[in-house]
Formats: C-alpha cells, sequence, structure tokens
C-alpha cells in the first residue's frame, strides 16, 4: 500500500517564508520609528525629522543593518518551520500507525468502520453505489494447526499483498478481524465487485501454493454487498456481506457470493455463525455470576441479560467485530457486578436515597471494575463496567468523564441499562412503553447519553422489531 511521505506542503512552507520576510520589515519599520522617537526625546530634531519625512531615506541610510535583521528572521522562520513540520510528520505518522494493521500493514477494523462511514454517505451524497467485499481465508483454523502460526501470519501478509495487487488506488483494503479481510470498492456495482473478488480467489489459489511451498497453497471465499441495493446504513450492509460470506462458507468454500435478500436473511438476521471469544464453558459461568447479580433484589430478574442482548444488537449496528462483540456482550452481563457489595435493602428502597446511601450506590462501578481487573484477555471489560454511570455532559460518576473520553462499551451499556430499566418496573415506579423510552432517551440525547449512539440504538430497536415482525 503506497502512502506519500507526510510532511507540509510548498504552500505552507512558503507561508513560513513570507511570515519571516514581513515579521523583518514591520519590526524594522517600528525599530526607526522608535529610534526617530528616541532621538527627539534626546533633543536630536535633524534626526527625528529625517526619519519621520522619509522613510525611504531611513532605510538607505541602514540598508546594510536592515538586509542582515531580514536574512536573521528568515532563518528563525525557516528553523521554526524545520520543527514544525517534523511535529506535523510525527503526528501523521502515529495517526497513520494507529490506523494500520501491524502484521499486514493494511488498514485496521476500526479505521475501516471511519472509511465506510464517509464512503457511504459520499455515495449517499452524489446518488452513486458501492460495494464491499468480505473476504475469509479457508481453513486457516487447520492451516495454523498444521504448519504453524509463523506460517499463518505469512499467509496473512502474502494475502493481503495479492489483494492489493488485484484492487485499485481509490479502493480500501482492512483486515477486519483474524484471518477476514474487507474491501471498500466506490462507485463499484455488484457485478463488477464480483469480478474483483474472483480475481483475488483465482489469484490466491494459484499464487499462495507457488510462495509457500507445495502443500501449503490455501483457498478464500467472498461475500459482496452493495450499498444500496443491500443495505442503506455501514451495519445493514457490513451484515450482508457477512451473510453472502457465511453462506459461500457453507456451500463449500473458495467461492464468491453476492448477498440475497431471499437465500441469505436468516444468516443475516442471526449472528449465531460468529464466533464468540467466549467460550460455552465461560459463559455459563457469567451467566451464573449476573444472575447472582440480579438475585440481589427481585426487580432486577433478567436485568443483566437483557442489558446484554440490547448492548449486543447495538454493538452489531454499530460494525463491532466479533471479538468486540464477545467482550461488549460480557461487560454488559456483569455491568453491575458491584451490587453484590451493595446492600439489598437499598437497592429496593423506595424512597429518596440518603446522602450516604447514595454513596454505597455510587461505590458500585468502581468495585465491579477491581472484581473483573483480572480478565486480562478482555481489557475492554472493566472500563466498561467502571464508567457506565458516567454522563455524557460529564455530571456522572465515579471519574466524571464527558463525551468521547467515556469508552464506547460504557456508553453502550448506559443507553441498554437505561432502556431495560424504564421498560421494567421498579419499586419507585411503574414501567414505561417502548414508545415512552425512547422519547425519554431522545430527551436525555446529549445530556446523559451519548446522542449519535442513542440514534443508532433506536434505529436497531425498530430494525429488530421489524425482523420480528418478518418473522412471525
Amino acid at each position: 500500500m503506497d502512502r506519500a511521505e507526510p510532511g507540509l506542503s510548498l504552500k505552507h512552507r512558503l507561508c513560513f517564508y513570507l511570515g519571516g520576510i514581513l515579521f523583518a520589515t514591520v519590526s524594522y519599520i517600528l525599530g526607526l520609528w522608535l529610534y526617530a522617537v528616541e532621538c527627539a526625546s534626546w533633543g536630536d530634531a535633524e534626526t527625528y525629522r529625517k526619519i519621520v519625512d522619509s522613510l525611504t531615506g531611513g532605510f538607505r541610510s541602514h540598508q546594510l543593518t536592515f538586509f542582515a535583521w531580514e536574512i536573521f528572521c528568515v532563518a528563525i522562520a525557516l528553523l521554526l518551520g524545520s520543527f514544525f513540520q517534523k511535529e506535523v510528520m510525527n503526528r501523521r505518522r502515529a495517526e497513520e500507525q494507529a490506523n494500520i494493521d501491524g502484521l499486514t500493514g493494511v488498514y485496521n477494523h476500526r479505521f475501516f468502520q471511519e472509511r465506510l462511514t464517509a464512503e457511504i454517505e459520499r455515495a449517499n451524497r452524489f446518488r452513486r453505489v458501492l460495494s464491499i467485499i468480505m473476504l475469509d481465508i479457508d481453513n486457516f483454523k487447520h492451516y495454523n494447526d498444521t504448519w504453524g502460526h509463523q506460517a499463518g501470519d505469512k499467509l496473512l501478509v502474502l494475502f493481503a499483498a495479492l489483494c492489493g495487487q488485484c484492487i485499485r488506488s481509490i479502493d480500501f483494503l482492512a483486515r477486519y478481524g483474524g484471518e477476514e479481510f474487507i474491501i471498500i470498492l466506490p462507485e463499484t456495482t455488484e457485478t463488477e465487485a464480483f469480478n474483483v473478488a474472483e480475481r483475488i480467489r483465482q489469484t490466491t489459489e494459484r499464487e499462495t501454493e507457488a510462495a509457500l511451498g507445495p502443500g501449503k497453497g490455501t483457498t478464500v471465499s467472498a461475500g459482496i454487498a452493495c450499498y444500496p441495493k443491500h443495505g442503506f446504513t455501514r451495519h445493514a450492509l457490513i451484515l450482508s456481506a457477512d451473510a453472502a460470506l457465511y453462506s459461500a462458507k457453507r456451500s463449500g468454500k473458495n467461492r464468491t457470493c453476492i448477498y440475497e435478500s431471499d437465500q441469505h436473511r436468516p444468516y443475516r438476521a442471526a449472528s449465531s455463525h460468529v464466533k464468540s471469544i467466549v467460550s460455552e464453558e465461560d459463559l455459563e459461568a457469567i451467566e451464573a455470576l449476573s444472575a447472582a447479580v440480579d438475585a440481589q433484589t427481585t426487580c432486577y430478574n433478567g436485568h443483566s441479560s437483557a442489558v446484554s442482548n440490547h448492548a449486543v444488537l447495538l454493538g452489531e449496528r454499530l460494525g463491532l467485530s466479533p471479538s468486540e462483540l464477545g467482550s461488549l456482550r460480557v461487560a454488559a452481563m456483569l455491568h453491575d457486578i458491584g451490587t453484590l457489595g451493595t446492600p439489598r435493602e437499598i437497592l429496593e428502597k423506595c424512597t429518596p436515597l440518603l446522602q450516604d446511601e447514595w454513596k454505597l450506590i455510587e461505590r458500585h462501578p468502581g468495585l465491579g471494575s477491581r472484581i473483573l481487573a483480572r480478565l486480562q484477555e478482555m481489557p475492554a471489560i472493566g472500563p466498561a463496567v467502571r464508567h457506565h454511570h458516567e454522563r455524557y455532559d460529564g455530571k456522572g460518576y465515579p471519574n466524571g468523564l464527558a463525551g468521547k473520553e467515556i469508552p464506547l462499551f460504557a456508553r453502550i451499556i448506559a443507553i441498554a441499562d437505561a432502556y431495560d430499566a424504564m421498560t421494567h418496573p421498579r419499586p419507585y415506579r411503574p414501567a414505561l412503553s417502548q414508545t415512552e423510552a425512547i422519547q425519554e432517551l431522545r430527551r436525555c440525547a446529549g445530556t446523559q447519553f451519548d446522542p449519535d449512539l442513542v440514534e443508532e440504538f433506536i434505529a436497531a430497536l425498530e430494525e429488530h422489531s421489524a425482523v420480528d415482525e418478518e418473522a412471525a
């Protein structure tokens, strides 16, 4: 992937040069005027009149000094410009590195999500189409088990390079996660995308064995979705491509499928084919722990599981990777684990809480994050549990974080938690309807909740309800 060396443009460098010249000229004129005023204060009226009446004459009499000052100021401007250019280059390199997958050198999952959002907005604005291709290396786990992880890494690097050779410079290649890659093809129909995917598939089958050695070749499966035909949002487009990919894998692998609503919607509507990073055994233990949390009070029955489902629903709409969805699912299930240290009579109290009782309530996010500190394999869980009671306006607890300072998972769980709490009865109020709960979420968007996530959550609820209606 070719990238231009970051740095200042010629226009910005000229600004520094001209700035040095302008500063030298203005400061010299000001210096002459000040010198004239000082001469007048000494009684040297003749020098004062010469400078005031003829500035050109003043320049001629100090020509050598003026040019020396010009050279000095331009040199200082050049020095400042070089420092600024180095800072710009360092920042751009850091930003680029943050967007690049460390192994393959292509863009990473996070930056792909940002780019796809921008491309969809552009396609919508100019009424253009775009397609995405989701690619998955076939039998990659078996490949790793047979040849070792180093060989697997070499295969990933080679596959990324082969993909780069088969696409245009305007196309966008990213590693979606594990052995999955994804390509954005602006202004490309699904038929044109199919030709690109087939070129990648055939090239992979032909070149991998030649490059890596006998028996080490592999194949790839691909799923294609096109905007706006197969989805109007980023999330819908990714789900459609993922469903088509899953169909290609189930049909025998080493093939390309374009998303077809009639055939692939069952795969798209359910994410059960996406493996979670949590094993079934671990998940049983986590569900048992969340049930123990809910058992703290009768009004919380099933709350943790419901919050988890709502959080994952929003996470899927945001296009989170399978591993991220796994972490989000666990974090949402255990978001209230800190209440194990809160007296039951406070949790079930019908009257307003006293100040000391509020302090006990506000302790539970921090306590929960400390309980989960040992889950090092899921580092996103602790911060999500700790900060799910922060507010978007910075008036929450425990740390008073605001806006995007609040971890994404915590912002998601805050919305899912509030929605489930509002739609179920509590000792101090009856349950709200879904419509009333949505109105309350919108009312608190921008103060208590992330406004963008609120709208995405509402759209996810509506889409989920539509799928349920179709199934019924």
